[in-house]
């Protein structure tokens, strides 16, 4: 019995963080994809699934001549493989690899004659995952899906990128999340550098352009341009800071594909249309920006905003 809840405590912790994940990666290499090494190592073992051992191995030591850096925090590696895994209602055979960094502290109790025992104890809480991937063997080659949930700023971004050496999927996730991201850095930064545009005009940029996602199944980028954007110069500007934004990120935007619902509830938390007056007042714009207007008091020397509405809720 405490081996079959052992097993199902496992199999939680190992699988549970990756059930709900759209966004999907897959193994790259600068020059040729074979000397990706977890790339190789994993290809093995799905060719040989008793050769796990073996491989792990080799993978924990590749990880441990990577991890060169002071940032990065020693753990402990847990490598395993998946007989039957579904992914998009297809069972397959997976690999996860999974590295702890942090210890939880816990009190354990245990009653005796004359009361309760009380000593401390660390472990793993299986709540929490510090990094970790699923390597799907699908037909169409290897895919996964990877967290990082230990990693800050300054730290080196070694799991996914010299580690496992990693990049996005290009699939509708993907294509719907870069797009955005590129919009919302054109309508905040770029905009503001060569027009006059107030905050709420931006904050209406922001709202038809997550409306757009929001409400087409499809993107295209025609459509979408003129929609949000409406003014020839401020779509050519687009335009050309597309172009800009590709080149920096040395990825390209596609201009049709699927949206993605899940990267568009991603993206949207992020797509919120405030404008802060002061420290005194922040005001969400959600809606048509003709119901609010600025303007200058000379009399009392401040900017107002005069904003119209039906009904006070």
């Amino acid at each position: 019995m405490e081996n079959e809840e052992l097993k199902k405590q496992l199999m939680a912790y190992f699988t549970m963080p990756f059930r709900d994940v759209e966004e999907y990666y897959e193994f790259y290499h600068e020059s040729d994809i074979s000397l990706n090494a977890v790339n190789h190592f994993a290809e093995k073992i799905f060719e040989k699934p008793e050769s796990l051992l073996k491989h792990s191995v080799a993978i924990a030591k590749h990880l441990f001549e990577i991890s060169d850096s002071p940032n990065i925090k020693s753990g402990e590696l847990h490598i395993a493989h998946f007989s039957g895994v579904h992914l998009d209602g297809i069972s397959i055979d997976a690999i996860g690899i999974y590295k702890t960094e942090n210890r939880d502290v816990f009190f354990n109790l245990d009653k005796g004659f004359e009361g309760y025992k009380i000593d401390i104890q660390e472990g793993l809480n299986i709540d929490k995952m510090d990094k970790g991937c699923m390597i799907y063997n699908t037909a169409g080659g290897m895919v996964l899906s990877a967290i990082d949930k230990t990693n800050k700023k300054n730290e080196a971004q070694y799991w996914k990128d010299k580690f496992l050496k990693i990049m996005a999927k290009a699939d509708e996730y993907h294509h719907t999340t870069d797009y955005l991201a590129a919009t919302k850095e054109f309508i905040v930064k770029q905009i503001p550098q060569e027009y006059e545009v107030t905050k709420a005009q931006q904050a209406d940029y922001l709202n038809k352009s997550i409306a757009f996602f929001k409400n087409n199944a499809e993107f295209d980028e025609k459509a979408f341009v003129s929609e949000v954007f409406e003014d020839k110069d401020l779509i050519n500007s687009f335009t050309g800071y597309k172009k800009e934004y590709e080149q920096e990120r040395e990825i390209e935007l596609s201009s049709d594909f699927y949206i993605s619902g899940t990267a568009v509830k991603k993206s949207a938390r992020v797509f919120k249309s405030v404008i802060k007056l002061d420290k005194n007042f922040h005001v969400y714009v959600h809606g048509d920006r003709d119901l609010i207007e600025k303007g200058y008091d000379e009399a009392v020397g401040k900017h107002y905003y005069k904003i119209y509405f039906d009904e006070e809720t």
